[in-house]
């Protein structure tokens, strides 16, 4: 079986839409001219309007994957001064607070168990504590669960800290704002909501921060922000980029905005909402903590997801995600971005049922 039979309900990469296929069969240029310059920045202009940043905002175009930037973050916001919080309820969290503490950035963590919802109580303990930063995977990709960002903002501001945000699955499958919510880092990668090859990672970083990291003294060469500031004000990167992903990038943005930022979530949230109404009445359940509409974590009364996940792949040609640690054995994810549509949804809900019948 070719990798190019299988149907895609991962988040990411994810179901690619025969457009950016189309993108990806052109000859990858060569960069350093004034026509990839002018690509570049109008990739930043839309990247800004789709986030509703502060047009002042700057955007980095980091070849690397999600968790590259998210320590390229990280040590560009913060260093041994500051004091991070970091909300930790799953593996991404828990990359957070690996990366903080490679690079020996002060932090704490709010712990939260596989089950549990993320309220306004839980900041009590942390509260006028002297925090100046803090770090959350909006939608915790391990759980699913989608972190109430009024909440974190009204916790932020009242303790006057600055907040970065991992929106690499939770971007263009839940409203995001950032300017509106004082989000200073927003950090997505291009093989999720956007649908696209991986290699690619955008950050975007509000004026405060700007100001803030061209204050730190970031000891790497690939990672430091400020070169990339300087590049970019020509529509550049200081290294080779993802130039064929930049492309990819490109076209999609200008997909989504004829589209309307409004149609695309409204799209993947209808998705979402009849793929959730079509399991009710199977032997499986969803968390009850509020969700991302990026990916259903179906969870089984018994241990058989990695059993049901190898039957998908093996016998149907259909991909979902696994789930590794204490939810492994109990749940896989179901994603709702990419190039799916609800026949697509009814097959695999036919194979759950099968699956279920043998």
């Amino acid at each position: 079986m070719k990798f190019e039979d299988y149907k895609l309900f991962t988040i990411g990469p994810t179901q690619m839409y025969q457009s950016t296929l189309d993108v990806r069969k052109h000859v990858v240029p060569y960069f350093r001219t004034t026509e990839f310059s002018s690509l570049m920045l109008d990739n930043e202009k839309l990247i800004k309007k789709l986030q509703f940043a502060n047009e002042a905002s700057k955007v980095v175009f980091l070849t690397a994957s999600g968790s590259g930037a998210m320590e390229a973050s990280v040590i560009n916001c913060f260093d041994v001064n500051d004091k991070v919080l970091i909300i930790s309820g799953g593996t991404f969290g828990e990359r957070f607070e690996k990366i903080c503490k490679i690079h020996n950035i002060p932090f704490e963590t709010l712990k939260l168990g596989a089950d549990e919802e993320l309220k306004a109580s839980h900041f009590d303990a942390f509260d006028n504590k002297g925090f100046t930063g803090l770090l959350v995977n909006i939608d915790e990709t391990y759980t699913g669960q989608l972190y109430n960002i009024e909440i974190i903002k009204d916790f932020c501001e009242k303790n006057n800290m600055y907040l970065i945000v991992d929106a690499i699955s939770s971007f263009l499958a839940d409203p995001y704002y950032m300017e509106q919510n004082n989000i200073d880092v927003t950090i997505v990668s291009s093989q999720k909501g956007l649908c696209l090859a991986p290699g690619l990672s955008i950050i975007t970083i509000s004026p405060r921060m700007f100001e803030k990291i061209n204050k730190t003294d970031v000891k790497s060469l690939y990672f430091d922000f400020k070169d990339y500031f300087q590049n970019m004000e020509r529509g550049q990167t200081p290294f080779t980029p993802a130039v064929g992903v930049c492309f990819e990038l490109n076209d999609m943005l200008h997909k989504i905005d004829k589209q309307g930022i409004e149609g695309r979530l409204r799209e993947v949230k209808e998705r979402c909402d009849y793929f959730r109404s079509k399991i009710s009445s199977l032997p499986i359940h969803l968390p009850s903590y509020p969700l991302s509409n990026a990916i259903s974590p179906i969870r089984f009364e018994k241990d058989i997801a990695m059993d049901f996940f190898i039957y998908l792949k093996d016998k149907k040609q259909i991909m979902v995600n696994p789930v590794g640690g204490e939810l492994g054995k109990r749940s896989i994810r179901v994603a709702h971005v990419g190039d799916l549509n609800y026949s697509d949804y009814d097959n695999l809900i036919e194979e759950i049922k099968k699956y279920f019948a043998m």
